[in-house]
């Protein structure tokens, strides 16, 4: 009897790892734009419009400046949460396709600035004043200017919390059975908004 259940226990385990689904991120040579310290100060607003019914994700969307002139043209990226940009948006490049572009951090003179982390099916969150941020496969971390001030060197990288964020230079990502993305890493370490290590 035991033997069966030790079986029957290695089989669903067995199972259980079968049904990972590794995510392999993109490991891309794009150039990006850092955002020099002067274009931090106070900008011009420019405000997302569309020549559709509804501004909604993924529809074509055009940047206007407030005396109504097209800063950022009609047709070259798509709506992705963006309805004002002061310092940068985040857009969908290749909005004409029938799946969703390279997801991007521009700034109004449509430099990359990074390519946007997802979460919860949309950019990620700011959480003590950083945003994640992905450059050529790697996360790092980006202030509300869309300058990168922890640099994207980490496999994996977590919202900061109380001053400090878990990252790992070596990471497994996969969807579960419920089809949520996981991470698993055996090197997981902390780091404060300096991106220096914390010893704990």
């Amino acid at each position: 009897m035991k033997k069966r259940n030790s079986s029957l226990l290695v089989f669903g385990l067995l199972t259980l790892l079968s049904c990972k689904q590794e995510i392999n991120r993109e490991i891309t040579d794009y150039d990006y734009f850092d955002v020099p310290k002067s274009d931090t100060v106070s900008k011009s607003t420019l405000v997302a419009a569309t020549d559709e019914k509804h501004l909604q994700f993924g529809r074509n969307v055009t940047y206007l400046n407030l005396e109504g002139d097209t800063i950022i043209p009609l047709g070259k990226y798509a709506y992705f949460g963006t309805d004002t940009l002061k310092h940068y948006a985040t857009v969908l490049e290749h909005p004409h396709d029938s799946a969703w572009g390279r997801q991007l951090a521009i700034d109004q003179h449509q430099h990359v600035l990074f390519d946007v982390f997802l979460f919860d099916n949309g950019p990620d969150y700011f959480k003590e004043g950083l945003t994640r941020a992905l450059r050529n496969g790697k996360m790092g971390y980006a202030n509300k200017y869309g300058q990168v001030v922890i640099p994207c060197i980490y496999d994996f990288a977590s919202p900061f919390e109380q001053g400090k964020a878990q990252v790992t230079f070596d990471a497994l990502e996969y969807l579960d059975l419920e089809e949520h993305m996981r991470v698993e890493s055996d090197d997981w370490f902390y780091i404060d908004k300096q991106g220096k290590r914390i010893n704990e």
